[in-house]
């Protein structure tokens, strides 16, 4: 009989204690998962000017080239060498190097999209008269991972995606995320660098880092609540197995 209380009154000890944690882990700040929380209440809010960033070649880049022009001559070589001036993908290789119908390899590494187009129109101009020449990069793949609701890998068809449009690819992030330590990694040609972005800070809507680059990766980390709340969990399901063990226990005894 006297085991029997003590049982039962650890029970009631530890139910109570378990119960308040969990409570105290399920309340999150509002204000820590609003986005730039610190902007004013305003009906309008006129922003800075933000020039989206200059994509330059990288290696694995798929460049697709539209190589067209209005003279007759020019016309016929395109229609002998370029199926009828359909587009042509050409990969960027390991040198930096991109191989286009006659013109063999160029190399075209840490070039912009504008002198991509100077370039091959310059070398187009030893074969075609008056080329017209047309050049878009054909993928725009980022990754990201950690506390999004659909982490992975994503293929935007826009060249000028910012850090929101890449979140909600990935299905937004969730309650557990650390919206105050977002990290890019991001590597340009064998150039790496970390930065770290505050999505809580309006200064992120004038920030050069709004937009993401091609292959960059997004880490988003995890509050030290989730552990906390995983932790709760666990324990709380051993103590559910306690508990009927336990009461399985107390049934034994009384008979």
């Amino acid at each position: 009989m006297f085991m029997r209380r003590n049982c039962v009154s650890i029970v009631l000890l530890i139910c109570p204690g378990i119960f308040i944690a969990c409570f105290l882990s399920s309340c999150i700040s509002n204000k820590k998962i609003v986005y730039f929380n610190n902007l004013p209440d305003s009906t309008k809010i006129q922003l800075d000017k933000l020039q989206p960033p200059r994509s330059i070649v990288q290696i694995n880049d798929i460049l697709e080239v539209s190589v067209g022009g209005e003279n007759e001559k020019t016309v016929q070589y395109i229609q002998q060498y370029f199926s009828g001036g359909q587009i042509i993908k050409a990969v960027v290789d390991a040198d930096g190097n991109a191989e286009l119908p006659k013109l063999g390899k160029i190399h075209v590494i840490g070039l912009t999209n504008e002198s991509l187009k100077d370039t091959i129109t310059n070398r187009y101009r030893e074969y075609l008269v008056d080329p017209i020449v047309q050049v878009k990069f054909g993928n725009f793949r980022f990754t990201i991972i950690g506390e999004v609701r659909s982490p992975g890998s994503y293929d935007m068809e826009s060249d000028n995606v910012n850090i929101f449009e890449a979140l909600g690819k990935a299905g937004d992030l969730t309650e557990y995320a650390q919206r105050d330590h977002i990290k890019i990694i991001r590597n340009i040609n064998g150039s790496r660098e970390v930065i770290a972005l505050n999505l809580n800070d309006k200064s992120i809507l004038n920030s050069p880092d709004y937009y993401i680059n091609r292959y960059d990766i997004i880490y988003v980390e995890p509050k030290n609540l989730k552990l906390t709340t995983n932790n709760i969990q666990r324990i709380t399901t051993y103590f559910g197995i306690l508990t009927s063990l336990l009461a399985i226990f107390i049934v034994l005894f009384r008979s």
